[in-house]
């Protein structure tokens, strides 16, 4: 039975056609030899992408100072909870 590929969800369009494209083009060849190894990855199916609108980026949580709105918004709909909060109540 064949394992299924982990979705990764990525907001740049840019970069989602890069990795689907074997064609290096001139304005790319300065990415990393790591950037090789993921569309590698997407190319033998161990690996999908998707794209996802910017808004709906829950990844941001992880990787972005966010308003304090927003970082609330992305933390409920990730699931992740205020275990602080839930002690002092």
């Amino acid at each position: 039975m064949k394992a299924v590929a982990p979705l990764l969800y990525i907001d740049n369009k840019s970069v989602l056609a890069l990795t689907k494209n074997l064609v290096l083009h001139k304005r790319s060849k300065h990415i990393d030899v790591r950037f090789h190894f993921i569309r590698d990855c997407i190319n033998n199916g161990t690996l999908e992408t998707d794209y996802v609108r910017t808004g709906d980026q829950l990844a941001d949580l992880l990787t972005k100072p966010l308003p304090r709105e927003r970082l609330q918004e992305l933390r409920i709909r990730s699931g992740v909870i205020n275990v602080g909060a839930a002690q002092h109540d």
